[in-house]
C-alpha cells in the first residue's frame, strides 16, 4: 500500500511537470492503470448509462451501413442521437479516470460519426445534394454548436493564450469564441486572425506586446478618478490586434468573435457584440470598453467603420451611450450565446481573481471536497443576499451604481458545461495588475495548457458530433459547387 501511494505521488508529479499534452497524457495512462481506472473504461456499463440500449443502437447503424439504407441510417441517427446525447454528456463520467470516459461511449460517437459521413457521400432514393445539404444543415442548426468563453481576469487572463493554444493543437478550437475584459483581448487576437496567421501566434508568443498596464500619477488619479492610463491600453490592443470592424475580423479569420460590456446606465442593457448585431464596431474600441473596469478605467464610446470616409474611417456608435467591463454584468453571456450562435455546449475558461476562491474545489470529488464547495456556496449566497439588501436599503444614494455593479458581479453564472479554471494560487495576486515578463508570459501559458489537458478528452467527445457536422457540410458544398460548375 506504502508502494502504490508513493507511485501514485511519483506519477502526480510527473503530471504536474509535463510540457506537452503528448507527455502529459503517456503519465495520465499509467496513473489510470496503477488506480484501476483503465479496466474501469474497459467495462462495459456502469449505472450512468443504459449500455443495452447504446449497443443496439451501435448495431443497428452498423446494419443500416452494411445495408446501403441511407433513410433508415438517418431514423436512426436523429433517434439515437435524442436518445443518449444526454447521458453519454454527464460530467460525472469524466470524474473518474484521468484519460477519459467509458470506451462504450467513443464505441458510440465512433459509429455515429461514420454513419454521419456514410450518408453525407452516399445517395439517398429521391434527395439531391442541394437537398442533401440543406438537411444536414437544418439538422446541424437543430443540433448546435459549441462555443468557447473566455473570463476576465486582468494579468491572470493571460492564462487564455494556453488554453486555447492546448485547444488548437488538438484541432478542438471552437470557432464561436467570446471574451469578456482580458480575455476579450485574447479572444479578439485570435479570432482576427485566419489559420496561418493563428499558427504564427501560438507558436512565436514571444511576438506578443505585454505592456497593457501602466499607473497614473496620485495627482491624476484624484483628478480624473481612475488609476490607469487608458492611452497605454489602447496601444497594447492595438499592437496586438490592430483596428477592424466585427464584419472584417469573421471574413478575414473565418471564427466568430464576440465581445461583452456593460452599461453605465441602469437603464440600458448589457451587450454582446459581433458580426449578427453590430458588424461595423470596431474590435478595438470594444474591447477597450470590455477592460473598462471601474476606478481603474474611464468608460469608453464604442466607435463604428465608418465607410463613408475610406478604408480607416470610422464614427462614434451610439454616441450617447457609454460602456464598462464585460464582466460587470456578463461575465459569460451564456443565455446571449444561445440565442444568436445556437450553441448547446460551453467550455468556459474561468480566471476572475474574485471568483476563484469560490470555484477552486470545482472538479474534486471526495467528502473533504464537498464540504468546502458547500461553505464556498453558502459564502457566495450570504454576499449575493447581503449585497441585494444594501442596494435595496440605499437606492436613493450615489452608491446606487456601485452597489447595483457588485450585485450584478456577485449573482452571475461563472461556469458552463466544460469549465477550466485558473488554480488558486494566492501568492499570484500580487502580479494581478502587473504586466507580465516574458518569464510571468511564459508560466500564464503553461498553467493554461496543463489546466486544459485533463479536459480535452471529455471536450472532444462532447463536441465530436458538431464537427462532424461541420466537416459533412464542408463535404457537401463543394460538391455541390462542383456540380454547378460542371453544369455552366
Amino acid at each position: 500500500m506504502r508502494d502504490l501511494k508513493r507511485q501514485r505521488r511519483e506519477l502526480e508529479k510527473q503530471l504536474a511537470a509535463a510540457t506537452s499534452y503528448a507527455e502529459w497524457h503517456a503519465t495520465a495512462e499509467q496513473l489510470d492503470d496503477l488506480e484501476g481506472t483503465l479496466a474501469w473504461r474497459a467495462e462495459g456499463g456502469c449505472e450512468l448509462l443504459h449500455e443495452k440500449l447504446i449497443r443496439e443502437h451501435i448495431d443497428a447503424m452498423v446494419h443500416c451501413r452494411k445495408k446501403g439504407d441511407t433513410r433508415g441510417l438517418t431514423r436512426m441517427l436523429q433517434e439515437s442521437l435524442y436518445r443518449h446525447l444526454g447521458e453519454i454528456a454527464n460530467p460525472d463520467l469524466y470524474a473518474i479516470a484521468w484519460t477519459g470516459t467509458k470506451y462504450l461511449v467513443t464505441e458510440f460517437l465512433d459509429e455515429v460519426e461514420r454513419s454521419m459521413y456514410f450518408i453525407c457521400e452516399h445517395d439517398m432514393p429521391g434527395i439531391t445534394e442541394q437537398q442533401k445539404l440543406r438537411l444536414f444543415r437544418d439538422a446541424e442548426r437543430v443540433y448546435g454548436r459549441p462555443a468557447l468563453m473566455l473570463s476576465g481576469g486582468a494579468a491572470f487572463g493571460i492564462y487564455h493564450i494556453g488554453v486555447t493554444r492546448a485547444l488548437w493543437e488538438q484541432d478542438l478550437l471552437p470557432d464561436v469564441i467570446a471574451g469578456s475584459s482580458m480575455g476579450a483581448i485574447v479572444a479578439g487576437a485570435i479570432c482576427i486572425r485566419n489559420n496561418e496567421e493563428l499558427e504564427r501566434f501560438f507558436n512565436e508568443p514571444g511576438e506578443i506586446h505585454l505592456d497593457a498596464f501602466r499607473w497614473l500619477e496620485p495627482s491624476r488619479i484624484w483628478r480624473k478618478r481612475h488609476a490607469m492610463d487608458q492611452t497605454q491600453l489602447l496601444h497594447h490592443i492595438h499592437t496586438n490586434i490592430g483596428s477592424t470592424s466585427f464584419r472584417e475580423a469573421a471574413e478575414h479569420s473565418g471564427r466568430t468573435l464576440n465581445i461583452s460590456v456593460s452599461p453605465t446606465r441602469t437603464r440600458q442593457k448589457p451587450r454582446l457584440l459581433n458580426s449578427l448585431a453590430s458588424p461595423e464596431v470596431l474590435v478595438d474600441s470594444a474591447i477597450l470598453a470590455s477592460c473598462a473596469v471601474p476606478g481603474i478605467y474611464p468608460p469608453v464610446t464604442l466607435q463604428a467603420r465608418d465607410n463613408d470616409k475610406g478604408k480607416n474611417g470610422k464614427k462614434p456608435y451610439m454616441p450617447t451611450e457609454r460602456w464598462i467591463d464585460g464582466s460587470v454584468h456578463g461575465d459569460l453571456p451564456l443565455l446571449r450565446m444561445a440565442r444568436l450562435h445556437n450553441v448547446n455546449r460551453t467550455i468556459v475558461s474561468q480566471a476572475n481573481p474574485h471568483v476563484l476562491p469560490f470555484i477552486s474545489h470545482h472538479h474534486e470529488r471526495g467528502p473533504g471536497a464537498s464540504a468546502k464547495q458547500a461553505a464556498a456556496s453558502i459564502l457566495h449566497a450570504q454576499v449575493a443576499t447581503t449585497l441585494q439588501l444594501t442596494r435595496n436599503s440605499w437606492s436613493s444614494t450615489i452608491l446606487r451604481p456601485l452597489l447595483e455593479q457588485a450585485h450584478a458581479m456577485a449573482t452571475q453564472t461563472y461556469l458552463g458545461d466544460i469549465n477550466i479554471q485558473f488554480p488558486f494560487r494566492p501568492l499570484l495576486y500580487r502580479k494581478v495588475l502587473t504586466n507580465p515578463g516574458r518569464e510571468d508570459l511564459e508560466m500564464f501559458i503553461r498553467l493554461g495548457e496543463q489546466a486544459t489537458w485533463p479536459r480535452l478528452a471529455m471536450i472532444r467527445d462532447q463536441t465530436r458530433i458538431s464537427r462532424t457536422f461541420s466537416n459533412c457540410i464542408a463535404r457537401l458544398e463543394k460538391a455541390c459547387n462542383a456540380n454547378d460548375t460542371a453544369g455552366e
